[in-house]
């Protein structure tokens, strides 16, 4: 089991929080509309989006568990899980003058790794990278994946600034070292390492032993 300092855990829940309560809004207000709507004629189709939103919903719903610590092993699929993530990022995004965006292609196989080190992983990473951006900074914060050669994933964040703006309103390897730190309390471990514009996480396949890098 990975120890989880409860203080972050608890930043890292409460960062995503606003996109969860956006999420759960528009979740409810679509299954209120289409059960209005109900006939007989359309009651299949109706029950069929009921229960995508509920599905849409529960999985969300797990992923603030994750990262309040709720720790089940459970292999899960990392493409649909950043998915997620940047989806109840994007409001805490925009309430800092920022987009969250997922980029380019996603590897076209599942990846299966340990959905609750993922998580937390990935969450501690986007919300230290998000929080250390000056103020006023305008553009889109990056998530982009990709398959690595041990049959993991490897997770790229980086800052896309607005036109006209700084071409990167922060130090790159300040900012690595915060969220090696924030990897290392949320996990028991760190992984992350600076190219110079972004940040790489690096997650193995579900099995196998999360090692450290420098």
């Amino acid at each position: 089991m990975n120890s989880v300092d409860p203080s972050l855990s608890s930043a890292c829940a409460s960062f995503f929080l606003p996109g969860l309560v956006h999420q759960f809004g528009n979740l409810l207000l679509t299954v209120q509309g289409h059960v209005l709507q109900a006939t007989q004629d359309n009651l299949t189709a109706v029950q069929d989006v009921v229960s995508q939103q509920v599905q849409r919903g529960g999985a969300s719903l797990e992923v603030v568990r994750a990262l309040l610590g709720d720790d089940t092993g459970t292999p899960r699929v990392a493409q649909e899980l950043l998915a997620q993530l940047a989806e109840l990022g994007r409001v805490p995004a925009r309430e800092r003058g920022v987009t969250l965006e997922l980029r380019g292609q996603p590897p076209r196989q599942h990846i299966y790794v340990v959905g609750d080190v993922f998580l937390r992983g990935c969450a501690a990473a986007i919300r230290s990278w998000m929080t250390s951006l000056a103020p006023g900074a305008a553009g889109a914060v990056t998530l982009a994946m990709r398959g690595a050669g041990d049959g993991g994933v490897v997770v790229d964040i980086g800052f896309e600034p607005a036109e006209g703006t700084l071409p990167f309103p922060l130090e790159p390897e300040s900012t690595v070292e915060g969220i090696a730190a924030a990897m290392a309390r949320a996990l028991g471990r760190a992984v992350a390492r600076a190219d110079g514009t972004g940040v790489e996480l690096r997650f193995p396949p579900a099995g196998e032993t999360f090692v450290a890098e420098a």
